[in-house]
């Protein structure tokens, strides 16, 4: 629910990430996207199915930029690649009925599932994108059942946790783009069966510094009717974008249903409430005084404060950090 601003810093990171993808984590049998991309290529047959021959050479070309490519320049390619396939084709098999489609070949190639799997996790656990970026409320993993026969479902093999990702551009239309890095997102697992392949507005990544555009919000109203009575129901909390921007305001409700998420979260904007009572000034200062020594960052004292991560660029810490931190902030808990 927050974006993340492209830095020289994280594109390096993401270049070394890509530069040595599989290499340094699979065996030496282990056969490389590149060279499932060339054997693909080999045995399509050019006279039937040219275009597709085409597509996957263009990926084999522009291999290291499709991965590395920001999003200006994944826009850019996918005019340029649906100029070779249309979107309308992506489903055709190219070698019989029983075979893949033309897009599962390409994902297949590629190996997004493996990505997914290990090097992608790996990345995450050392990063500090540990929750949906849509939602925000929840992990990006999940746990599901592997059956020794998966098409049937039957005899529970064991369980394992598995990540969520969520591709800005679905991979059954741009296949070519489903291990770029900039076009996966985190997800959890309930955001990401909602979304599907459906369109979402929201953006994770920007060159830009409009990083914060939710923003939640209690009205003053709300707070009064709660001293009043007492009553969690009386708390209502508002989801809003700060630029006004009502249809990604919508798509996003629509897509998620984020404001109905957040409807069972009052009581911990209940406790932001009782806490803005409680006199935190006077707390914080305590808090200061006795362990400045054991916590020389003065935001420690705030996330013992607010039970959440303070700062904005923590917000994927955490579940629930966004949502905790502007309330604090409008509450003025925390600056």
């Amino acid at each position: 629910m927050r974006k993340i601003k492209i830095t020289s810093s994280l594109e390096k990171e993401v270049a070394n990430f890509n530069k040595d993808l599989f290499n340094q984590t699979r065996n030496e049998g282990f056969e490389l996207p590149l060279t499932r991309l060339v054997k693909l290529s080999k045995k399509i047959k050019t006279s039937q199915h040219s275009i597709f021959k085409n597509y996957v050479d263009n990926i084999i070309k522009q291999y290291s930029d499709i991965l590395n490519a920001d999003p200006v320049k994944m826009k850019s390619l996918t005019i340029d690649f649906e100029k070779i396939v249309p979107i309308s084709k992506m489903g055709t098999k190219l070698s019989g009925k029983k075979s893949r489609s033309f897009h599962e070949e390409v994902v297949y190639a590629m190996r997004y599932e493996d990505l997914r799997s290990v090097e992608f996790t790996q990345y995450l656990l050392n990063s500090d994108l540990r929750t949906c970026v849509y939602c925000n409320a929840q992990s990006t993993h999940t746990i599901e059942p592997v059956y020794y026969n998966n098409k049937k479902k039957k005899k529970r093999k064991k369980v394992i946790s598995k990540l969520q990702l969520d591709h800005f551009y679905p991979k059954s239309k741009y296949p070519f783009l489903s291990t770029s890095f900039f076009n996966l997102y985190p997800t959890c697992a309930n955001c990401n069966l909602a979304k599907g392949d459906e369109k979402a507005l929201f953006e994770l990544y920007t060159i830009g510094n409009d990083l914060d555009v939710f923003n939640f919000w209690i009205e003053d109203q709300f707070i009064l009717d709660y001293w009043l009575t007492l009553d969690l129901k009386k708390i209502k909390i508002n989801l809003e974008t700060r630029n006004g921007d009502f249809e990604l305001l919508q798509n996003h409700n629509e897509l998620f249903q984020i404001q109905k998420v957040y409807d069972s979260q009052r009581d911990i904007g209940e406790e932001l409430i009782l806490k803005s009572k409680a006199n935190p000034k006077v707390y914080r200062d305590q808090l200061n005084k006795t362990f400045n020594k054991i916590f020389p960052d003065p935001s420690i004292i705030d996330r013992m404060i607010i039970g959440n991560y303070s700062k904005p660029e923590e917000t994927f810490k955490r579940p629930l950090a966004k949502y905790t931190q502007d309330l604090a902030k409008q509450l003025k808990i925390i600056k």
